[in-house]
């Protein structure tokens, strides 16, 4: 039987959380589902030609993935935000890598001494919204005698 939305073109889920958009618990719900049927839909596209094997392992590391990125502290939102947007077209694999890598690249900067900070401040002004990891990275091509405390 279908739906009276499904006659306009709509899919009744769509609908559905229009209609109830005070329940913000069944709208992560249904973004849930969206990202777990796009992840099998990848993983068959990408992985297809490798076998079912290959197809689950990718279907199991890119849930997990997911998984661990909803799981993150509030303070690592915004890291997490910012690595959703600078790879949109990866996988979560990939998003989940980014944010893990700028973590340890952040909690490093904290360890420098203080005599690198201003080299720190210049990487940060230079590069923007870019990301800890490669603030590191500028900052240890500008000085690269780091101290065997600041290495991760």
């Amino acid at each position: 039987m279908r739906s009276p939305s499904a006659a306009r073109g709509q899919p009744w889920h769509v609908v559905a959380l229009t209609l109830c958009w005070w329940c913000p618990a069944l709208a992560d719900v249904a973004e849930d589902a969206d990202s777990r049927e796009a992840i099998v839909l990848a993983c068959h596209y990408e992985m297809g030609e490798f076998g079912v094997a290959a197809v689950q392992r990718c279907i199991e590391s890119e849930t997990s993935a997911l998984t661990a990125l909803s799981r993150y502290p509030e303070p690592a939102r915004a890291i997490v935000a910012r690595c959703e947007r600078d790879l949109p077209q990866h996988a979560w694999e990939s998003v989940k890598t980014c944010v893990d890598q700028d973590l340890a690249a952040e909690e490093a900067l904290q360890r420098y001494p203080v005599q690198r900070q201003s080299s720190i401040e210049a990487c940060r002004n230079q590069l923007g919204r870019q990301g800890a990891a490669k603030v590191k990275a500028c900052v240890d091509r500008l000085s690269p005698a780091a101290p065997e405390a600041a290495k991760p």
